[in-house]
Parts: C-alpha cells; structure tokens; sequence
C-alpha cells in the first residue's frame, strides 16, 4: 500500500513561500496551504501533513505557534522553517523550540531534496512507532 504523503505551507502573502509550494508539487508532494496559524492548526488536525513549513511571522502569530501546533499532533509531523535572511540567533531558536530544521531561500535541488527526504524519513519512522490508542486498551 502506497501512502499519500503531504505537507502543509503556513503563510499569509511570500513569494518565497510561493515558489517552495511550486518545488514541492515538482518533487510529486502534495502540498496545501494556511495563511493563519488557527487555519493551520485546524488543517494540521483535518489532513494530518507528514511536513509543516512555516514562514517567520504570520497575521495571528510567528513560527514557533506553528511548532506547538505541530508537537502537538495526533500523528508525528516535522515543522520546516523558512526565512530568506541569515539569522543565526533564529537558526539557534528554532532548533532549540523542537523545529525539524530550518531552511534559507533561494532553494537549491540539492538542499531541498535532502532536507525533505530527511524530514519526511523520520516523520514516517515516527508515524510507524506509535501505537493506536484502541491497540493500548
């Protein structure tokens, strides 16, 4: 059986984030949109994305919600965040709040594809580990 793998993309207006949704359709993964992190929070519930990218800062809130929201998840998924300026003391932040990595436009093949194939390795061993709540009872 072939799982469907997803992503979901967390920005209000970036064109930066614009061209990372194009990449990933080209790299054949689904990927939809929220532009609020109450939007995304209920996407992340509804569709259950393997990967989450976010943009810095957002209408209602800034990355580090959309890493709650994601450690937060019935199922294991990994936030991606997404800048276009190198910021070292972000960099620290992000990772130090849980993120799964942290990523710079512009967008090289290369970069991308192991970012994703990484990201989305562990979120599907993780997926695979956890046990359904009625297996438990």
């Amino acid at each position: 059986m072939t799982q469907h793998v997803s992503a979901l993309l967390v920005y209000d207006e970036s064109p930066l984030l614009d061209r990372l949704k194009c990449a990933l359709n080209d790299r054949s993964l689904s990927a939809g949109r929220a532009r609020t992190c109450q939007e995304a929070q209920h996407l992340i519930k509804a569709t259950e994305p393997h990967l989450i990218f976010t943009d810095t800062q957002l209408p209602d809130g800034t990355w580090a919600d959309v890493v709650r929201c994601g450690e937060k998840a019935e199922v294991a998924t990994n936030v991606i965040v997404v800048s276009d300026s190198v910021d070292m003391g972000l960099y620290i932040k992000v990772m130090e709040a849980g993120a799964f990595d942290f990523i710079l436009a512009p967008f090289e093949a290369r970069g991308l594809n192991h970012v994703v194939r990484c990201a989305l390795t562990d979120a599907l061993s993780r997926r695979s580990d956890q046990v359904p709540a009625c297996a438990t009872s």
